[in-house]
């Protein structure tokens, strides 16, 4: 059959005809070893050390197809090649699909290509049958080959168009990284989406960037695409005080909002959105952050607008804002039409593979690709994912453990090179800002101290083998665990950890740990950051995340505003050995926080996080610790002012507050009364003498509260506190003579919830909760007699009922109330007393004060008249016995019957009169109702009554009748 050379589509335009004919020869030479492209053949080696490889068969197959399509003939094999293996290295396995392979930065093909396309290269995979001319290659292969072959020389070019080659150079693009200028908006990438040809309007993309942020600003925007003037966020990433947003057609996507990720500086970050049929996926250096149903009604993102990398445009390509911008670098900006697989989003983060976005991508700059005043660079790609260590030099000569202490402050440890030319590194940058000078340098951070001779790193354990020892070191191999850089040369020596030699100390530099300003009024958090970096005057300076800086001068520092190019305040210290780190006071040179300039302001600068307490040196601890009665502060500073109280300053301590449940009605109070004993009964003086306390609690909606505890008890009220505050003042209107004991006052405060948000301003670091977060509980231990009015009419079966009465003093009802609902009694002793039994207790509003709330405590004492049986009408009963007994004495022995009734009758006297003397008086024979309610006293006196006209019409009248009839018939028998 006839052949003729392969022609792609004519219509093609420019652009796409230049992608056709640089792939079709990058593809050409990757099969076909053709050393006319260097850029293909580069990418071949490439491509055969990624671990892809296709059958020396499958090759000449390859081979003769695109011969053919270009009028040639194969190539035969020569016997080296006949003997050479199976497989060589250029781009397929037998299966033919790309997939993760093992997590060595390479991948394979590994499944057919139907999985392909249906992975999310069906529209790349379309493209490229329509645009660059492969359906030649499909129609010869055809012929002249397997379909299995002409599959993998499809997906061969599916890789090498979508996937770059790992280890390749990226663009990278400088936008505005330098940290002492002020922002610009006119520094930005843009792109004309008209230029591409793949697709008018697409409903499913994925976007992808990688940035490295060396400043932050108001609004930090990755990238903003507008389709119009009044539609300037079609597509829209910015990072604000550290929450992630995107917007998709104007409209946020709410799930990504709530994502936390660390804010850091200097590191490259990646980041990509997916969405891929009704789903939106958010992805963070390759792992998936946020997911969910997409919030968007409107689908169709339409592809002919303009995107900006590192600016928000508020129109279509103007109305900048400077404010509003990246300051850093970024890379690999890339837009696709379709939904990226998450392992593939995990792979080009990770740099194990460099794909490139059908639509844009910021590594074609001949597509149309504008730099406003931007710089560009060339990187190998893995060097985006290094992760390099860093340090900082303290200049400063100090011994081994104050070095350790220096670096502690910072949350850093002593730096330790992990080889020579890192140390060479670190020697150089020594002589280069001239500090460190003499026989000892610098402090290494490594030692031997666990096992002799094997030196470990403190940043990680990390065991240190590649040591350019000094000659004759180390020369103390018991004592000296210790290790420095000494003689100027960058080498090693090793010294005594707890000896007086001074020297300079390298710190560790951990980057996703910042310190942070508080004090000086910002608006967000990450304003507050500062990291510590190179050197000015010989000594490190503090970079603001935000544009402030932190220089010294001899002795004092400055807080300068580059973005305002202001200074804002001034800080003098004893020594240059000493940081800003902690709490101290500035002088204002800018009015800040409304305190005009030459004021003083404190400030303090640490890493101490949320969560932590920050002692005045800048040593940070858990806040549970502050004021425990223990000195866990160097400084012990974490012991002073430990007050739980804020007082605002127009609190007024006279006037109750409202009720947060309801401003317009009265404060209520929870009272808890607890019966601790009853010490004494008195009948006839009509008293009970009580120890109780009296727990009284009430929400104080004008405070705010610091560092509660879970413990009510840690919780206590200082003396001057109690005073400061409005608390409930009691009365007692039934207490016996007026008095009542205060044994003991105490007044706490009980937690119910958590703590209001971190206020990053704030420079005590404290816990603060909201007046309605808590709970004031008044504890009041009381001892004293109360009145209680008894009616001992059916003594001794007779039962009391008591009460003990108070009353909120001189506030109105309408301001405080007490309600029985809200009340409680309790009684945690044993409730049998030695004459009485306690119970029924009860609470009863009482409207008896007049304007004052008040509350009635209401019990029973019943009393146990065994006893008084046993002593008192037994022995009575027995004497009228024995007085009934002398009838039947003969009449001659009339002086015996007279001897004995007559002793009776006195003793029955004495009884009686003891009896009544344990009694209160009564007018009536132990009937007196005083009950002090009409009706119920009507009818108990009825029944009084009724009682006694029983007694003597009927219980008398048969008593003696029947005592006559046995008396006169003993008598007459």
């Amino acid at each position: 059959m006839q052949t003729r050379p392969c022609r792609g589509n004519q219509t093609l335009g420019k652009e796409a005809t230049i992608a056709r004919n640089k792939i079709q020869r990058r593809v050409q030479a990757a099969i076909l070893g053709d050393a006319a492209d260097p850029e293909a053949k580069d990418a071949n080696s490439r491509h055969a050390e990624s671990g892809l490889s296709i059958s020396a068969a499958q090759k000449e197959s390859v081979q003769a197809v695109l011969l053919k399509c270009r009028g040639a003939k194969a190539p035969a094999r020569t016997s080296d090649e006949q003997k050479a293996p199976a497989r060589t290295t250029y781009g397929m396995t037998e299966g033919f699909e790309i997939g993760p392979g093992r997590r060595t930065g390479t991948y394979t093909v590994a499944t057919p290509l139907q999985h392909l396309l249906t992975d999310g290269h069906e529209k790349g995979a379309t493209w490229i049958l329509k645009e660059v001319g492969v359906q030649c290659l499909v129609r010869r292969a055809r012929i002249n080959m397997s379909k299995k072959v002409a599959v993998q020389l499809i997906t061969l070019f599916l890789l090498l168009y979508t996937r770059g080659v790992a280890g390749e150079d990226v663009t990278v693009f400088s936008l505005q990284p330098d940290i002492w200028e002020a922002p610009r908006d006119d520094v930005f990438l843009r792109f004309n989406m008209s230029l591409q040809q793949v697709a008018a309007s697409v409903s499913e993309f994925s976007v992808c960037s990688r940035v490295f942020p060396t400043a932050l600003t108001t609004l930090q925007v990755l990238f903003s695409y507008a389709t119009a003037d009044s539609f300037s966020n079609a597509l829209m990433m910015y990072i604000k005080d550290g929450r992630h947003s995107f917007r998709y057609n104007n409209v946020p996507q709410r799930i990504l909002e709530d994502v936390k990720v660390p804010t850091v500086l200097r590191r490259w970050r990646h980041y990509c959105h997916v969405v891929s049929g009704d789903r939106y996926a958010a992805f963070i250096d390759g792992a998936e952050v946020a997911s969910g149903p997409v919030q968007v009604d409107n689908r169709v993102l339409p592809l002919n607008g303009t995107l900006v990398v590192g600016q928000e445009q508020d129109g279509l390509s103007k109305k900048m804002d400077k404010r509003q911008i990246l300051k850093g670098f970024v890379a690999q900006v890339n837009l696709w039409s379709y939904g990226l697989p998450g392992h593939v989003v995990a792979s080009i983060a990770n740099c194990e593979r460099n794909d490139r976005g059908d639509v844009f991508s910021s590594d074609r700059l001949a597509s149309g690709l504008e730099l406003i005043n931007v710089d560009s660079m060339k990187k190998p790609v893995q060097d985006l994912c290094n992760r390099n260590e860093t340090f900082i030099i303290f200049p400063e000569k100090r011994t081994f453990m104050e070095s350790v202490k220096i670096c502690a402050l910072f949350r850093m440890k002593i730096y330790a090179p992990a080889d020579t030319e890192i140390n060479r590194e670190l020697n150089a940058t020594m002589w280069r800002e001239g500090f460190c000078a003499g026989t000892i340098n610098m402090w290494i951070g490594v030692s031997d101290e666990m096992e002799e001779g094997v030196w470990r790193r403190f940043s990680d354990s990390r065991v240190i083998t590649d040591i350019n020892f000094a000659g004759g070191q180390p020369d103390n191999t018991r004592e000296e665990n210790c290790m420095a850089m000494a003689g100027g040369e960058g080498v090693w020596a090793d010294y005594g950890c707890r000896e007086k030699n001074i020297a300079c100390v390298p710190c560790a530099e951990r980057v996703s740990i910042p310190l942070y300003m508080r004090g000086i009024c910002t608006e967000m958090r990450t304003e507050t950051m500062f990291e510590v970096l190179g050197y000015t005057a010989s000594r490190p300076f503090f970079h603001g995340f935000h544009g402030y800086m932190l220089t010294s001068e001899r002795n004092d520092w400055h807080l300068l505003d580059t973005v305002a190019n202001r200074s804002l305040a001034r800080l003098t210290l004893p020594s240059r050995n000493v940081y800003p780190i902690g709490k101290h006071q500035w002088t204002l040179a800018s009015p800040i926080c409304d305190q005009p300039v030459g004021s003083e302001l404190v400030i303090s600068l640490s890493t101490c996080e949320t969560g932590e307490y920050m002692c005045d040196s800048g040593q940070c601890i858990d806040v549970d610790a502050r004021c425990d009665a223990k000195d866990d502060c160097d400084d012990q500073t974490d012991e002073d002012d430990c007050s739980v109280l804020d007082v605002p300053e127009n609190y007024r301590n006279f006037k109750p507050p409202k009720s947060v449940e309801n401003p317009v009605t009265a404060l209520p109070l929870d009272l808890q009364f607890n019966f601790l004993r009853i010490l004494r009964i008195e009948d006839v003086q009509q008293a009970i003498h009580l120890e109780f306390t009296l727990s009284i609690s009430w929400f104080e909606s004008r405070l705010r509260y610091l560092n509660l505890r879970e413990d009510i008890h840690a919780n206590k009220l200082s003396p001057a506190e109690k005073d400061s505050i409005w608390r409930p003042r009691l009365e007692f209107p039934n207490v016996q003579d007026g008095e009542l004991k205060l044994l003991r006052d105490d007044v706490f405060v009980k937690k119910l919830n958590n703590s209001l948000p971190f206020d990053f301003n704030a420079v005590g670091m404290d816990n603060v909760y909201s007046g309605d977060s808590a709970l004031l509980v008044q504890v009041q231990h009381y001892s004293g007699s109360f009145v209680c009015r008894f009616n001992v009419y059916y003594y001794p079966f007779d039962a009391q009922h008591c009460s003990v009465s108070l009353q909120v003093s001189s506030v109105s009802k309408d301001l405080v109330s007490l309600s029985e609902e809200r009340t409680s009694v309790l009684f945690s002793e044993d409730s049998t007393l030695p004459t009485y039994t306690i119970g029924n207790f009860s609470s009863e509003s009482s409207n008896y004060f007049g304007r004052e709330s008040g509350m009635k405590i209401k019990y029973t004492l019943t009393r146990r008249y065994t006893l008084i049986v046993l002593s008192v009408y037994m022995p009575s009963s027995m004497l009228l016995l024995v007085g009934y007994s002398t009838l039947y004495v003969k009449v001659e022995l009339l002086q015996v019957r007279l001897v004995v009734s007559l002793t009776t009758l006195l003793v029955l006297y004495t009884f009686f009169n003891q009896a009544s003397s344990s009694l209160p008086q009564t007018a009536y024979i132990k009937m007196i109702d005083t009950s002090g309610d009409v009706g119920r006293r009507s009818r108990v006196m009825v029944s009084a009554e009724g009682l006694l006209r029983l007694c003597r019409l009927v219980v008398v009248p048969v008593a003696a009748g029947i005592f006559m009839v046995v008396y006169w018939s003993l008598i007459l028998s």
